[in-house]
């Protein structure tokens, strides 16, 4: 089960990345690519790959890193559709559980705010 606050903020990366990056390889992703601090109390990074069967989510919380990962074994997630071009895009908590849930639908729409 995620353990978030309701005033967690997610952040999902625009393209698919490689699943063989571990904290320190996600944390610098964060600084580099979305210039945010992947320290932040509140915040939650989300990673895909190319084939969108694994996701990757990595929060900070008061004792160090966490991972979350999920493996769809029968299927993929909904891909994410992206309206505008950045490197991140800040996302709610419903499609968070939508992206993780193996939803019906192929594809997700995401408009920032």
């Amino acid at each position: 089960m995620l353990n978030f606050t309701s005033r967690t903020n997610f952040y999902i990366c625009s393209i698919p990345t490689d699943m063989r990056k571990g904290r320190e390889g996600l944390a610098t992703i964060v600084r580099e690519c979305f210039h945010r601090d992947p320290t932040a109390y509140g915040e939650a990074f989300i990673f895909y790959n190319k084939k969108y069967d694994t996701v990757k989510i990595l929060h900070y919380d008061l004792n160090g890193y966490v991972i979350y990962q999920k493996w769809f074994d029968d299927g993929k997630m909904l891909k994410p559709k992206f309206m505008e071009i950045k490197s991140c895009h800040l996302i709610t908590r419903e499609q968070v559980t939508l992206l993780v849930s193996n939803a019906v639908q192929s594809k997700m729409y995401i408009y920032d705010e």
